[in-house]
């Protein structure tokens, strides 16, 4: 993951590079093509929720390493999920947490073009992630965040906003053999 962060460094500094980033995404539907996040909303499971409480934005979630499990959950899907696997440009994915170029920061000028764009009042309240990703995304071209998903510096989820096309993994995602 350290080459992920390299690599955002290149790219704040406009350095253009297309090193790509394997991510895995585990579902109990078989045979998807493409993860849009509009469908995957519909369907979202207990823990799922949970994180659009925090913000409503629709998203699908991806691991970084194969056989990663999630800290508040653990094994996702056991032994009957359908695995897939995603190939993103690293520059297409930004560092919510780290937030390298302060966008979370911009609040009034995201109110503004909010406004203006949705006809949403500036005293709506204003969600952090929300912010963030609209800079990133109308600025950087960015597809969805990365951040760390525990102490552990490889245990890393990625929730992109936007559909991808995806390929099947025929293998067990918590089976030892890297895909």
């Amino acid at each position: 993951m350290e080459r992920l962060f390299e690599h955002w460094r290149r790219h704040i500094n406009e350095e253009e590079t297309e090193e790509e980033v394997v991510l895995y995404h585990v579902s109990s539907v078989p045979n998807i093509e493409v993860l849009d996040p509009e469908i995957a909303i519909k369907s979202a499971r207990h823990y799922t929720k949970q994180e659009y409480r925090t913000w409503d934005r629709p998203r699908v979630f991806y691991f970084t390493n194969w056989g990663q499990e999630d800290v508040g959950v653990g094994k996702i899907g056991g032994i009957n999920g359908h695995v897939y696997k995603v190939n993103i440009k690293a520059s297409e994915l930004y560092p919510v947490m780290r937030d390298p170029l302060q966008f979370s920061r911009r609040i009034d000028e995201y109110k503004q073009l909010r406004e203006k764009e949705r006809g949403l009042p500036k005293h709506y309240p204003t969600n952090a992630y929300e912010i963030v990703a609209t800079f990133a995304e109308r600025e950087l071209g960015v597809k969805g965040f990365i951040y760390p998903q525990s102490t552990k510096p490889n245990h890393m989820i990625v929730a992109l906003w936007k559909k991808v096309p995806v390929e099947k993994v025929d293998k067990s995602f918590y089976n030892q053999e890297r895909q």
